[in-house]
């Protein structure tokens, strides 16, 4: 699933969030569903564009507090498009299955649908997305791993993963940036490899922002969009 960026600023402006929603619910027309990470200015930004998406009269299932990486295979498997929010040195917005020229034509038409009061979309909660994803993962990948994974969260809900992913697998996992509520950016990818090369780690992975994971082993680097193909990857060669 391809997820690109739609929106980025430095400053909070849910008026351009809620505007962001009203041209991406006009799009849609249908169910989407939407995602953040732990901070606050993520989870207030979500409800600025939610409340955008079904003033259309489009739908969205909320995901809450989910991994993007995670959320892109969700969202997936269900045939449906996705709105995230995340902060990284701004507000930023990724979305997936959407035409980008269309949502970016209706931000300055301002043409967008406004629904009847009755026919004012519906917002579905689905608190427990990421159990489900993990039980579902679980059923397909039994492996077992010996060693310490060096694992960089980055500040990202990645950190959720944890330590479910590393006891079904069976290997050790030394968790960097796992603050998913701080604002601090986490340190550059050269200090991460930096203790990943002096320390006595089997393998790496770091979780970036934007839904990708790096896979570090022997001083090569892969990088993957969805925990399927990371995993797929790890029990070939781990």
């Amino acid at each position: 699933m391809v997820v690109m960026e739609i929106y980025r600023s430095e400053e909070f402006n849910p008026e351009e969030l809620a505007l962001l929603g009203r041209a991406i619910g006009t799009v849609a027309q249908g169910t989407i569903i939407v995602g953040r990470d732990g901070r606050a200015i993520s989870r207030y930004g979500k409800r600025a564009l939610v409340v955008g998406i079904v003033s259309t009269g489009s739908s969205t299932m909320d995901v809450r507090l989910i991994p993007l990486i995670v959320l892109k295979d969700f969202a997936h498997k269900r045939g449906l498009p996705l709105v995230y929010v995340y902060y990284y040195n701004g507000v930023n917005v990724e979305v997936s299955g959407f035409d980008p020229d269309e949502i970016n034509a209706l931000l300055k038409t301002k043409k967008f649908i406004e629904a009847h009061p009755n026919d004012i979309g519906a917002t579905i909660y689905y608190p427990n997305a990421l159990d489900d994803f993990l039980q579902d993962m679980f059923k397909h990948y039994n492996f077992e791993i010996e060693g310490k994974a060096l694992v960089d969260c980055m500040n990202t809900p990645a950190v959720l993963l944890f330590p479910r992913l590393s006891e079904h697998l069976r290997f050790e996992a030394e968790l960097l940036n796992d603050m998913m509520t701080s604002y601090l950016p986490p340190k550059p990818q050269e200090v991460y490899l930096q203790k990943l090369k002096k320390g006595n780690y089997t393998f790496g992975l770091r979780f970036r922002p934007d839904g990708h994971v790096e896979f570090y082993k022997d001083g090569e680097e892969k990088e993957f969009g969805s925990m399927w193909k990371l995993l797929d990857h790890m029990k070939k060669v781990l």
